[in-house]
């Protein structure tokens, strides 16, 4: 500035330096001093960055699941470090704009599903569902993982449900699903799942579907999944449904309920002593799986894959199969009486067999193959008819034969 012809009052005015600092730089009196590097103090997370890296490979962002994580393997920092550390490496997340709803003290808990992807049950590969229940005051949870979404699991689901949570909810809040609403009509007239429905009075709870196509009508439980999602599920090792089931009872035990929740402010399970849910039925519904299914001749059942022994009297007889919830299989005969019982099977094309079913049938008598067969008479050998009729050959006098054997020679 001053190579070019600017006085120095006037660099002071622009630049904000007392003329005295500006006449020392053009002077070349500032001498610009080096500061010493100062060493680079190692972190407390830094021994566990890879960890995180590898975590968040695995679809792993969340930082308070990752920060319990880290604190069992030894970090001793605090949760802020963890959220910096991470913050970089998040997808970018965009939520349209809501306006939030408050349900008074027991008055409703919210149902949703959340698919998960895939599981290996028996050497079947099945869809994996997860059932997601959240009470609109206290946000109490509840979540249980299954490979079936029929009536039956929704109905088992509900149950275990009011049982975590000590009572039942005067409504529920869920989707039209079919298991809850098998049609709805323009004017918006619910036409329910008569076993449901018959569910929910027994429990004493209203089914409440929804309005479709308004998803932030459940807003409660929808980020419940994603709450799911993100803090239990992701990065989760497991053997089957039984060993997720139990991580998420640990899960829902030690993390989410206890927590203290982002929008109340208070631990879900502090105020779920205070949400004054209905008591729980004396008896619990019974939530099996009922359909029929004909004997065959080898006295068996068919059903879902397997086959099942019933008393050899009931061959061609059509029984009433119970599936219950604790995997028993009953079959009744037309009386109403319970004709045999088997463990449910889990693979495919397997025998539940009873060797008392058979008794007194005879043993099998083995049968000729049922092939088509022919049979060649072979006459005597003697006999002229063995060898079949001879040409006739012309006799002629040996003088024939014998001038050819000349004519040969020649």
């Amino acid at each position: 500035m001053y190579r070019k012809g600017i006085s120095i009052s006037e660099i002071a005015r622009q630049t904000g330096h007392d003329r005295k600092t500006v006449r020392k730089a053009i002077n070349g009196e500032l001498i610009p001093v080096r500061q010493p590097a100062q060493p680079v103090r190692e972190r407390k997370l830094d021994p566990y960055t890879d960890y995180l890296q590898q975590r968040m490979s695995e679809g792993v962002y969340n930082a308070r699941k990752l920060y319990r994580e880290i604190r069992e393997r030894g970090y001793s920092g605090g949760l802020t470090q963890v959220i910096l550390y991470i913050q970089p490496f998040r997808p970018p997340h965009r939520e349209p704009a809501t306006m939030r709803f408050e349900t008074e003290l027991g008055q409703q808990a919210q149902v949703d599903w959340g698919s998960f992807g895939y599981i290996n049950e028996a050497g079947r590969q099945r869809n994996l569902y997860c059932f997601v229940m959240t009470l609109g005051w206290s946000r109490a949870m509840y979540i249980e993982f299954t490979t079936q979404g029929d009536t039956a699991s929704f109905m088992h689901c509900h149950q275990h449900a009011f049982a975590y949570f000590g009572g039942v909810p005067r409504e529920v809040l869920h989707d039209n699903l079919k298991s809850a609403v098998i049609h709805r009509d323009a004017d918006g007239t619910v036409h329910f799942n008569e076993r449901y429905l018959d569910f929910a009075l027994a429990m004493g709870f209203v089914p409440h579907p929804h309005r479709p196509y308004r998803p932030q009508t459940k807003g409660k439980v929808e980020s419940g999944v994603r709450y799911v999602e993100g803090n239990f599920w992701a990065g989760l090792h497991f053997s089957d449904v039984d060993d997720i089931n139990t991580q998420a009872l640990v899960w829902l035990d030690t993390v989410a309920n206890p927590r203290v929740h982002g929008t109340t402010g208070e631990k879900p399970f502090d105020r779920l002593s205070q949400e004054h849910l209905q008591p729980l039925p004396d008896r619990p519904f019974d939530t099996s799986t009922i359909s029929y299914r004909r004997v065959g001749r080898d006295c068996l059942v068919r059903y879902a894959s397997n086959s099942y022994s019933v008393p050899a009297a009931l061959a061609g007889q059509t029984l009433l199969v119970k599936e219950t919830e604790d995997r028993r299989l009953l079959l009744f005969d037309a009386a109403g009486e319970v004709v045999a019982e088997h463990r449910l099977l889990r693979g495919r094309h397997q025998w539940s067999m009873n060797p008392d079913h058979y008794a007194g049938l005879p043993a099998a008598v083995s049968r000729p193959p049922r092939h088509h067969l022919a049979f060649q008479s072979i006459p005597d050998r003697d006999s002229p008819a063995a060898w079949g009729t001879a040409p006739e050959v012309e006799q002629r006098p040996l003088s024939v034969y014998a001038q050819l054997l000349e004519e040969c020679h020649d």
